[in-house]
């Protein structure tokens, strides 16, 4: 008796564990992307540097992904990515652990509701109506870093679907005492998908420790897909109340499947600048090569640009201005990644 009684107990025991493990997961994931890059017009005198650095095609990170299912459609979400600089096995994003995303929340009919260090607005959406989407292009996708404050801390997050709509609405938190605006990060934005068009749209404002608003950011665009060709358009405006400096950034491009395997990239970029006058033009290009699901080589080359005005961009914090004097830089980069 005692024995049947044990056995049903572990069978029990058993499918409780099973179907407590069929509603929750954990996912360790993550991407290293390496590259050997060239680069022209390095100092004043126009030489050149070879260098290994972080690939071009996405920047490199590990993290974990959990959800478990809570009953009548409610799921409990978590994530915790890090960036990685491959090329010196160091933290990004200043070291921090999880600088690329912490957060939680739960999700349901009513949509997501985050919180944590979370994408902004603006930085989520412009990917969308982009060639190359989140890569590491040194000289041209980094136009954007330098005006869309990237990650916020302290920040409530919102997104929910409507039909053929999306909708997102985030909050940064300044938690100053006295002082609720100081510090505080608002933004949105808004994304519609009907067959082949897709529109994406978002605003942003951040505010510094005296409140007032060092970054005012919006952005329009979309793409259309017609196989093998996929076309890209997007705009950027870029204001602060610190400055009368403001920012005008087209971006034009397109992605071509030559074959199941080989991918073919393209971009045009102009940042014109006002107040003082100036403007940047580049371009990027890149041959993809898929090795297989999960791994890629690949040939990227891009050029800028720039007239002496552009030297005065107050925003260029990136670490990629020009040396003084040189206007122009071309350069090629090799790698490959693998994701996991």
């Amino acid at each position: 008796m005692m024995n049947k009684i044990m056995a049903s107990v572990l069978a029990a025991g058993s499918v409780a564990a099973a179907a407590a493990q069929a509603q929750s997961s954990v996912t360790v994931y993550g991407r290293l992307d390496l590259g050997l890059r060239y680069s022209s017009n390095q100092n004043k005198n126009g030489d050149g540097r070879t260098e290994v650095m972080s690939g071009a095609t996405s920047p490199s990170r590990w993290g974990v992904r959990g959800m478990e299912e809570l009953g009548a459609g409610m799921k409990a979400l978590v994530v915790l990515e890090g960036g990685i600089n491959p090329d010196t096995g160091t933290a990004a994003q200043s070291g921090r652990l999880f600088g690329r995303t912490a957060s939680v929340g739960l999700a349901g009919a009513f949509g997501t509701v985050t919180a944590g260090r979370q994408v902004s607005p603006v930085y989520e959406t412009m990917p969308l109506n982009e060639p190359f989407g989140w890569a590491n292009l040194y000289e041209d996708g980094y136009i954007y870093d330098n005006y869309t404050s990237k990650r916020w801390d302290n920040s409530l997050k919102y997104a929910g679907s409507f039909g053929a709509v999306k909708t997102a609405l985030m909050l940064g938190l300044g938690e100053r005492a006295g002082d609720n605006r100081a510090g505080r990060n608002a933004g949105a934005s808004v994304s519609y998908a009907a067959g082949a068009l897709a529109l994406n749209g978002a605003y942003q404002q951040t505010r510094n420790a005296k409140a007032v608003a060092d970054h005012k950011a919006l952005t329009v665009g979309g793409s259309y897909s017609a196989e093998p060709f996929k076309f890209f358009l997007n705009y950027l405006r870029h204001s602060s109340d610190l400055t009368a400096q403001r920012n005008d950034v087209w971006a034009t491009g397109l992605t071509y499947a030559l074959t199941p395997r080989v991918d073919l990239v393209g971009a045009l970029y102009y940042d014109r600048q006002k107040d003082v006058a100036g403007n940047k033009k580049s371009g990027a290009g890149m041959v993809n090569y898929k090795l297989s699901k999960r791994s890629n080589v690949y040939l990227q080359a891009d050029y800028r640009k720039t007239d002496a005005g552009y030297a005065s961009n107050v925003f260029d914090d990136q670490g990629f201005a020009l040396p003084a004097g040189i206007h122009k830089r071309a350069s090629v980069t090799v790698g490959m990644r693998h994701q996991f």
